[in-house]
């Protein structure tokens, strides 16, 4: 009984990420989320009150999902040093981005409009890790083989090519006919970014 609960919880938030992503917080509607997950909107009440509580929760779990993908969940396993450090950190990021997309969608619409949701997420999510991923990015980066830029610019600039791609999914499906989610298509986004950043250096 408590795993099938455990799998209806999953199945919702899942579903929730991806109507938050494509409708915003304010146009989702729960009952549409209830159908996705194939269950009654009595369910979403009794798991999550809500439905600014399951918009919290779907954005606590995404942000559980990223941290497993790129390791910083994983304490006792030290990252890879130097630049293979890095490139792995990326590549680990970019399969993160072609599989949830969602991820990048949410947050770019609450950092469009801002407020309080937008403030939530940067102080449960985004300053907690920041220290986390600053301390990878030294640890698994030789800084000077990269090019020369100013660190909010390369955060910014490297989290926008790793994912621009899966979020323009549509996009890049209507003007290219490209399912930009196949193995191969990730697997030439991941070396065109490490080519991009280390084209000027012989391996």
């Amino acid at each position: 009984m408590q795993d099938r609960a455990e799998k209806s919880r999953a199945r919702i938030l899942h579903e929730a990420r991806i109507v938050f992503a494509q409708q915003g917080f304010d146009a989702a509607n729960v009952r549409d989320i209830a159908a996705a997950a194939e269950t009654r909107h009595s369910m979403i009440r009794y798991h999550f009150g809500s439905k600014e509580q399951l918009w919290r929760e779907a954005v606590r779990d995404m942000f559980e999902v990223l941290d497993k993908a790129i390791d910083l969940d994983t304490a006792d396993v030290p990252p890879i040093d130097g630049l293979e450090g890095f490139k792995d950190l990326l590549r680990r990021y970019i399969r993160h981005c072609a599989a949830n997309p969602d991820h990048a969608r949410i947050m770019v619409s609450e950092a469009m409009i801002g407020g309080e949701r937008l403030q939530w997420i940067v102080d449960n999510f985004l300053i907690p890790r920041r220290e986390a991923i600053a301390q990878r990015l030294v640890r698994a980066s030789t800084l000077e083989q990269l090019p020369d830029l100013n660190p909010l610019s390369f955060l910014y600039i490297t989290t926008s090519v790793c994912q621009m791609p899966f979020v323009l999914a549509h996009e890049v499906q209507a003007l290219f006919g490209i399912d930009v989610r196949k193995p191969e298509i990730v697997d030439a986004h991941i070396e065109s970014v490490l080519n991009l950043f280390f084209q000027y250096r012989a391996d």
